[in-house]
């Protein structure tokens, strides 16, 4: 595990880097992707701003493996970013709700066009609130994800092909609505809901609610995303025999083409909105760079700059869930501490098993997490102060990794967080 960063490390970190102008990995960034006698990573790069909005530090370095071949990563290099695209999928979702006047707090049932009843608790109705929250009592079943071509319906029926022998159900003891469990499968069914409400494909509306007015290329599972953007791609990499190997993305589809979980015979085009919102992935499979995460930071920390209601993001930003051990009410420790409405909304909680990412003034930040294929990515805002940060660390094994001394992320990241909150 390299050693934790002081501010007289990291002071110094900083001036080597904005005096090495040109070199292929910034100085700053050498103790990160390759720490003496620890685990090395492919990539990394950060993005902070101070109150002001001015940037603090732009750092990226290490390799970039895709399409193209091996190239130094970038700031402007497009990546799967795991679950931050669970809070982006619900800053779209939250306003849309207020605006249809949908109740977060009503049955989803039929909205989805079918019964969604925990088997335990049949007369416990699953709401809204509760998917965005992780607090429905659904769980990742063993046919995760359901795909193109199938109904996630199937997953909940008894008689469905995707059942599972109730797989896809916690533990009895843990009733809807009184239990936080973090799965993927809460967000397909978000994305349902959005397609229900819109009568729109998820990633079409996600493009025309906010990408485009924003500007941006970006897009889920590569939709809407420029053949030249997708030229730019770092595919997720994990060691393999002492190699990096791609896990996700070593090829793009050619524009207009999406990456999708297909089964044989699916086809796009016979797809009807809400019939299986896994289709492009609202759990993790927005595909942006840390310049366009950075982006999305400043529309939340600006409270939503007129595209998303400040009503909404206030909602995302307040919290719904926190973690109780004595009675418990959800899994003990971790990442997740405190959760709003698709967002992450730490408490501050010391230790190696704590949410404690930003130090003291941790409880002032808001965002999200994301951990998948080897990338591990993180979007946030301090929404008293007005600093944003976005991180991005790639190469993480699944297993066996390197761990923070302060936190429950891993000991790169946490290292990144000291670059960025010493600039």
């Amino acid at each position: 595990m390299p050693p934790s960063l002081d501010r007289r490390t990291v002071s110094a970190a900083l001036a080597a880097l904005f005096t090495t102008a040109g070199a292929s990995t910034p100085v700053a960034l050498e103790a990160i992707l390759k720490p003496p006698g620890g685990l090395p990573m492919a990539s990394a790069g950060l993005i902070a701003r101070r109150r002001n909005g001015s940037a603090a530090a732009k750092l990226a370095g290490g390799e970039a493996f895709g399409p193209t071949g091996q190239r130094p990563f970038g700031l402007d290099m497009p990546f799967r970013v795991a679950s931050v695209s669970k809070m982006i999928a619900t800053s779209v979702f939250v306003p849309l709700a207020m605006r249809t006047g949908f109740d977060l707090d009503a049955d989803v049932s039929g909205p989805l066009g079918f019964r969604l009843r925990h088997p335990a608790w049949p007369d416990a109705a699953i709401t809204s609130r509760m998917l965005l929250t992780h607090t429905s009592g659904l769980r990742n079943g063993p046919s995760y994800p359901v795909p193109l071509g199938h109904r996630l319906s199937e997953a909940f029926s008894m008689d469905g092909r995707h059942y599972d022998a109730g797989g896809w159900f916690g533990p009895a003891e843990h009733r809807p609505g009184a239990w936080f469990a973090y799965a993927d499968v809460n967000f397909a069914l978000v994305a349902q809901l959005m397609e229900h409400l819109t009568g729109e494909r998820f990633d079409l509306h996600m493009r025309k609610a906010l990408f485009q007015p924003l500007g941006l290329d970006i897009g889920y599972n590569w939709s809407g995303v420029s053949e030249a953007k997708r030229a730019k791609a770092a595919a997720a990499v994990r060691q393999v025999a002492g190699r990096w190997a791609p896990q996700v993305d070593a090829s793009v589809p050619a524009f207009p083409l999406s990456t999708l979980t297909t089964s044989p015979g699916a086809d796009l085009a016979a797809y009807r909105p809400g019939d299986n919102g896994f289709v492009f992935s609202p759990q993790g499979g927005l595909r942006l760079s840390l310049m366009d995460m950075d982006r999305l930071a400043r529309l939340f920390v600006r409270h939503g700059e007129g595209v998303v209601t400040r009503a909404a993001l206030d909602a995302m930003q307040t919290r719904a869930w926190a973690l109780d051990r004595e009675l418990p009410n959800g899994d003990l420790g971790g990442v997740f501490q405190s959760y709003g409405l698709g967002c992450e909304t730490p408490v501050g909680t010391p230790g190696p098993n704590g949410d404690a990412f930003f130090g003291p003034g941790t409880g002032d930040w808001r965002g999200h997490s994301g951990d998948a294929y080897g990338w591990m990515t993180g979007l946030y805002w301090n929404r008293r102060d007005g600093r944003t940060l976005v991180w991005a660390v790639n190469g993480m094994p699944e297993k066996d990794r390197p761990a923070a001394r302060n936190s429950a992320l891993t000991a790169p990241e946490e290292a990144l967080l000291a670059l960025a909150l010493g600039a």
